[in-house]
């Protein structure tokens, strides 16, 4: 009996101390943990993704799908197309040319008419500042629309709905040949200078004076010089140019275009040019002044010339005083 028991309490101590000793891994069971924890990444890191039986090309094509959502930018509104009624006004001009103005620009009587119109045009160097906003209305706005104009024509003075048989022509004053004429019979023969000033409501050319030219002084900004240069041989030549003159534009301009009919009257002022290296010293010329009015009608005018020079003072000032106005005879004496 005693044997018994001595047996009962050895088993139960065994069967205590296993309980009690950790559990000790087999190599087998090591492999497995391992493996099994690969599955699983850190999450405490914002960027990270957690992979769950997805290869790394799938892991690419996720990522550059997401690219592509914020990059690309969105598909622009499609185009609505809006009608707008409009009415204009068709008319022709002396030369039979077909002009085109707003209702609003024409004054209509029984027998005559007359238009007029003004646009203003402002400029500014540097960028846009509203650009990218337009831009952005352009393409992505809700309300992007093609605007096309159903325009119907009312034709003044011809075709057979006509509202009156009459072609506008501005009056333009007859050139006074003869002040004319005597103004320009006594010039400066100063070589490569400008020797006299014409303003009137034509345009001026010369036949008869070789290297003699008539310039527009309003074509260009500060008029026109004659200017001694040399060229690659170092030989001296006289040129006719815009005026050599250094000045800063203003950042900020405005241009007005304005057009009529009838056409407003030319108000023209013509230099009138040595454009040669020869000085002329007492010496006659008859030549032909050719005027053209803006309508391309011309004439022509036979001027006799005494052609003057030398280097005194006197004569240097009457250069200065060579001109005739047509417009306003007054202005020079």
């Amino acid at each position: 009996m005693k044997i018994k028991l001595l047996c009962f309490g050895l088993v139960c101590i065994a069967f205590l101390f296993s309980c009690a000793n950790p559990k000790v891994n087999t190599p087998n069971d090591e492999k497995n943990n391992i493996i099994s924890q690969t599955n699983v990444t850190d999450t405490t890191n914002e960027d990270s993704v957690i992979q769950t039986g997805s290869s790394a090309s799938e892991l690419e094509l996720i990522n550059s799908s997401l690219n592509n959502t914020f990059l690309d930018p969105p598909k622009p509104t499609p185009l609505t197309q809006k009608h707008i009624p409009l009415t204009l006004y068709r008319a022709l001009n002396f030369n039979k040319d077909t002009t085109v103005w707003d209702t609003s620009d024409c004054k209509i009587g029984d027998s005559a008419f007359s238009c007029n119109h003004a646009d203003r045009y402002d400029y500014a160097y540097g960028a846009l500042e509203e650009f990218y906003d337009d831009y952005y209305e352009m393409f992505w706005g809700s309300s992007h629309k093609k605007i096309i104009y159903d325009t119907t024509y009312i034709d003044i003075n011809f075709g057979k709905n006509a509202l009156v048989h009459y072609t506008p022509v501005t009056e333009i004053p007859k050139l006074d040949r003869k002040a004319v004429a005597k103004a320009l019979s006594k010039l400066s023969g100063e070589a490569c200078a400008q020797i006299f000033e014409l303003r009137s409501n034509y345009n001026l050319e010369v036949i008869g004076l070789p290297g003699f030219s008539w310039e527009n002084r309003e074509s260009v900004m500060f008029g026109y010089e004659a200017y001694i240069d040399r060229d690659d041989s170092g030989q001296e030549k006289c040129s006719v140019q815009s005026a050599r003159v250094q000045y800063t534009e203003s950042s900020h301009y405005s241009i007005v275009y304005r057009r009529s009919l009838p056409e407003e009257l030319d108000d023209k002022t013509f230099q009138f040019f040595n454009g040669t290296l020869k000085t002329y010293q007492d010496t006659t010329i008859s030549w032909k002044l050719v005027y053209t009015d803006q309508y391309h009608r011309a004439d022509t005018l036979n001027i006799t010339t005494k052609f003057e020079y030398d280097d005194s003072d006197s004569l240097s000032s009457f250069r200065n005083r060579a001109c005739y106005d047509a417009i306003d005879p007054s202005r020079c004496k």
